[in-house]
């Protein structure tokens, strides 16, 4: 079934053939303050009905703008899933007409592939001149659900306040790196590493394929996983752009996500199916984990050790990679998984197609499902013990308090799918979209 997942990689490729990847020159922008808005009454008037405004679902991009598309196929459930531990684990069984529900779901219409198509010139990396940071850091607060924040001090709602193009395509990966630089994944096939506070594009690495997933595994040597089926290996004092340290190959698909398992080891997962684990040192896979029945999609190690994973296959798996055991299967999503978190109190986050985010406690029971999001969650972090934010393909990022499970602020800015989002050590929130924007988000 992996393969089925995947559209082909002439159908998902840039349509303008190469691109210029020499784009170390972009720059960034600092946004206005509030006191420069207008004082107009009237203005201010029309300003607050446009933030309170409902988001058209049309406006909202389809599904298939993501590398994941369902287009022309379905999930197969098969019969129930089961847990592969003890009876102490949550598990949903699905039923003969919920899964001809989710067939028929997940059968999506193909988007105009012609959206795609960009214009490519040498001013793509120019400073973005909008004022998109209006709508989003004035997003409304949603007053009646942050009582328990105010307990130990008022919520500061989150504002942007800076934006800057970074790439020719959709960005789809970023991490921050050890010496609080960032580095972005895009579709444009390049790496770029960003300086916050030189507030410029420091070095770009011209790779094989689409940039799905990063992985900073030492001091200055980056992991990218690609649609090419490979991993490349970066040392980011080389000189040379282009010229990765290694390639690991295995996977038979697109390599989705990457994690750190150890000083030793680092784990994969892709559209094949399969987690692999990866000897950093000699480069050889020593073991490879088979459970999921379809594209596995999202991947992240756990406070205990264990690896945790998410898939098509609409379920959420708990491995002891050492022993090559599932010891757990977590069922309760209607469509595709597309993140996992863990948060600093022991639970466990997971965001899907279906528009939701489940909250499991630390024994995987299903204890809370959250909703707001109207279209796929496809990214989670947390901020502080009481705050997390989720990214979504509704084009906005939402903060939720963690002691009561109600969203307190929605960011808007973004004007396509938001793919990735972290909290940097720094103490501002970054997100990266189809758009191929960068935004950076503070509340202080």
């Amino acid at each position: 079934m992996g393969a089925e997942c995947c559209e082909s990689k002439s159908n998902l490729k840039g349509i303008n053939g190469q691109s210029n990847n020499n784009n170390n020159n972009a720059q960034f922008i600092k946004t206005s303050k509030y006191d420069d808005l207008p004082k107009n009454e009237e203005k201010e008037k029309k300003d607050f009905l446009e933030q309170q405004r409902v988001i058209n679902p049309n406006e909202i991009e389809n599904v298939e703008n993501d590398q994941y598309s369902n287009k022309d196929r379905y999930v197969s459930l098969g019969s129930s899933v089961k847990n592969d531990s003890s009876s102490q684990h949550s598990s949903r069984n699905t039923s003969k007409e919920q899964i001809s529900e989710i067939k028929k779901e997940n059968n999506y219409a193909n988007e105009n592939d012609s959206s795609l198509i960009r214009k490519k010139n040498a001013n793509n990396n120019a400073i973005s001149t909008t004022n998109d940071y209006i709508l989003a850091s004035a997003a409304p607060v949603n007053s009646s659900s942050i009582s328990d924040i105010k307990r130990e001090g008022d919520y500061i709602p989150f504002k942007c306040v800076k934006s800057f193009l970074a790439h020719q395509e959709k960005i789809v990966s970023l991490i921050e790196l050890h010496n609080g630089k960032i580095a972005t994944g895009s579709y444009d096939e390049t790496i770029k590493i960003w300086n916050l506070e030189k507030e410029e594009c420091e070095k770009t690495i011209n790779g094989k394929g689409y940039v799905l997933c990063l992985l900073e595994f030492e001091k200055n040597m980056i992991l990218s996983g690609t649609n090419e089926n490979i991993i490349q290996l970066w040392d980011l004092n080389n000189n040379y752009s282009n010229q990765s340290i290694f390639d690991f190959n295995g996977h038979e698909l697109w390599v989705n996500c990457l994690v750190k398992c150890n000083t030793i080891y680092f784990a994969s997962c892709s559209n094949d199916t399969d987690i692999r684990i990866w000897d950093y040192n000699s480069r050889k896979c020593t073991n490879i984990l088979k459970g999921h029945d379809d594209c596995v999609l999202t991947l992240i190690m756990l406070k205990n050790g264990k690896l945790c994973s998410g898939g098509a296959d609409l379920t959420i798996k708990i491995w002891n990679w050492e022993y090559n055991m599932c010891e757990a299967t977590l069922t309760g999503h209607k469509k595709w998984v597309k993140c996992v978190f863990q948060l600093t109190n022991g639970y466990l986050l997971s965001g899907s197609d279906d528009k939701t985010i489940i909250v499991w406690d630390e024994n995987y029971n299903d204890i809370n499902t959250l909703e707001g999001h109207m279209h796929s969650v496809r990214s989670i972090c947390q901020i502080n013990d009481n705050l997390f934010a989720s990214a979504s393909f509704d084009k906005t990022i939402k903060i939720w308090n963690i002691k009561n499970w109600q969203s307190v602020q929605t960011l808007m800015g973004h004007s396509s799918n938001v793919i990735s989002i972290l909290y940097h050590s720094s103490g501002c929130l970054i997100s990266v979209s189809n758009d191929r924007y960068v935004k950076i988000w503070k509340n202080q």
